[in-house]
């Protein structure tokens, strides 16, 4: 699982990296990205609820620094392909704080967070959520299989080949 972290947190370094976006935000919160390994089953829709370590994960995030937990979501959502194959869907991680019972938080103050104009794009992935938080949480959204448990594995070969692709 290790390997795993440590693939992701360079995906997610590379793609920020790639997007243009602020790089005070990319310095801050990259490093939050693989911190989130234990949630991969729940993000991808593997299992219906977080683990006890993916909201502890989480939740650490969400104390140390609040605009990260929104940055992540909004990187996955932003995503290039290569981030996209992962698996990773937006509404699980936009339900994230509720399924892990996060007082005091709520996706729709990511726009402020992120210093977010209404007219931007990404405003509006949090503004909606709580369409997504009415919809199932469990039905996929897209109708897309993803990877089992078993299938760790692959990933991780999926990404070795993403990062040497990069360089």
């Amino acid at each position: 699982m290790l390997t795993l972290s440590k693939h992701l947190f360079l995906l997610f370094s590379i793609a920020s990296l790639a997007s243009g976006e602020d790089s005070s935000l990319q310095n801050k919160c990259a490093p939050q990205f693989s911190k989130l390994t234990p949630c991969l089953e729940y993000s991808t829709g593997e299992a219906n609820t977080p683990s006890s370590d993916c909201c502890t994960s989480a939740t650490d995030i969400r104390r140390s620094n609040a605009v990260c937990l929104c940055y992540i979501i909004q990187q996955v959502h932003a995503g290039n392909q290569n981030v996209k194959s992962l698996g990773l869907r937006v509404d699980r991680l936009l339900l994230l704080p509720s399924d892990c019972k996060m007082a005091d938080t709520n996706v729709s103050n990511c726009p402020k967070l992120l210093n977010l104009s209404p007219s931007s794009p990404d405003y509006g992935i949090f503004t909606n959520a709580s369409l997504a938080n009415s919809s199932s949480s469990t039905a996929a959204s897209n109708g897309v299989e993803h990877p089992s448990t078993s299938h760790y594995s692959s990933i991780t070969a999926l990404l070795s080949a993403i990062l040497i692709s990069f360089f």
